[in-house]
């Protein structure tokens, strides 16, 4: 009888105890997703709209990427935002407005969501492996491309079945259930290879650039550690990606197969896929700080590694312990200059040094460097917090004789 409860397509009213309180903490995260994926779309286009009037360069194509995943999870929060709307009403009703919005936008928003990531993956694979970026006006018709293949999909389906295509589907609207191949070949085919093609891509990735830092491809210290820094984060995007969409993905093909799926499962899977909006959000804004929030927009030709921040706790240090037997020198008089550092010269303080009867000297050196940014020209940043260098330098001199 629960499972009948679930799975049927029909209006639901009341709403049980149970899918009460599943639905405010889906509608909860949904907001949240909502609020963040808004706020940093809205940066987004406010950077690329005064790039434009500043200078007539394109920008980074990663940025414009970012752009569309976040308009992709911005439709996704509005969809499981709309459970708002059957708590308020204390039932889920079919043949509405919004029970039909809802449906469209879990349908574009899933999907575009995943489409988008996948794309972000595929850019990113080219740039840092093969140092290639697709011309401008081929980027621009793969981003339409993209968009007319998540619409194209949505439209198909209500132009098949326009009076019921989208009805309740357990706990909120989609498709209905009585159409799985719609389901299947429409949304989930599409979804489960994005999830698939992330991760296989994102591992190549991860694997080549352990490798490259190992074997000392990079040139610079610079780029070779922002390699290492990359190798350490890529893998967050696959795995958030992957962890808020599977559940959902398993639990619609278990009911598709015929299994029982439950009001919790389906609430706790919601949950998890609505919240990929505020996730997506954080994981780009902690790894791509400068590049979202720095004083000037990367330009076009802008390397993939470039956007990746160098670790600000970066630290090297070094001990070096050199001893001396007696060799018959007597000490040089010579004045020591403050801050002079041992055996910068032949008769100063190497005399010192080689002149006692039983020498041993330490010298600590420890330096210590922040974040740099550097723009597409290869200057300094501009922002005081990712520009500001330190160095430290630290001697110690111990001198006893026999």
């Amino acid at each position: 009888m629960a499972h009948n409860v679930v799975t049927h397509p029909g209006t639901l009213s009341p709403l049980p105890p149970i899918l009460q309180r599943g639905l405010i903490a889906v509608a909860f995260f949904g907001f949240l997703s909502f609020l963040t994926s808004i706020a940093l779309f809205l940066r987004l286009a406010y950077r690329l709209v005064t790039w434009k009037r500043k200078t007539q360069a394109r920008v980074n194509q990663f940025i414009i990427l970012i752009f569309n995943l976040v308009f992709a999870d911005i439709q996704q929060s509005v969809a499981f935002l709309l459970n708002a709307q059957w708590l308020r009403d204390n039932a889920i009703m079919v043949d509405t407005p919004t029970c039909w919005a809802q449906g469209w936008f879990v349908s574009t928003g899933d999907l575009a969501s995943g489409v988008f990531t996948f794309a972000i993956a595929i850019h990113s694979f080219l740039d840092i492996v093969w140092d290639y970026r697709v011309g401008h006006k081929c980027f621009l018709a793969v981003i339409a491309g993209l968009w007319t293949f998540v619409y194209a999909c949505a439209i198909i389906g209500v132009a098949l079945h326009p009076d019921d295509f989208y009805m309740r589907a357990g706990a909120w609207c989609w498709i209905n259930t009585k159409y799985t191949n719609e389901r299947l070949w429409l949304h989930y085919f599409w979804v489960i290879i994005s999830e698939f093609g992330t991760v296989i891509v994102y591992s190549l990735i991860f694997l080549i650039l352990r490798r490259r830092v190992k074997e000392s491809f990079y040139t610079t210290s610079d780029t070779q550690t922002r390699a290492q820094s990359a190798a350490k984060l890529i893998i967050a995007y696959p795995v958030v990606y992957v962890v808020c969409t599977l559940p959902l993905v398993v639990a619609r093909l278990n009911a598709m197969a015929g299994g029982d799926v439950t009001f919790v499962e389906l609430c706790v899977a919601g949950a998890m896929i609505t919240s990929n909006g505020w996730l997506d959000v954080l994981l780009y804004t902690l790894t791509r700080r400068a590049l979202l929030f720095g004083p000037d927009m990367t330009g076009e030709h802008s390397r993939a590694l470039d956007t990746f921040r160098l670790r600000p706790d970066q630290a090297y240090g070094t001990t070096t312990t050199i001893e001396a037997s007696h060799i018959g020198r007597r000490p040089s008089n010579r004045r020591k200059v403050p801050g002079q550092l041992p055996l910068h010269s032949r008769h100063g303080s190497t005399e010192e040094l080689f002149g006692l009867g039983g020498v041993k000297t330490e010298t600590t050196v420890q330096v210590r460097t922040d974040a740099m940014e550097l723009d597409p020209m290869g200057h300094q940043s501009s922002d005081p917090e990712l520009s500001k260098s330190r160095a430290s330098f630290d001697s110690q001199s111990r001198k006893s004789g026999k």
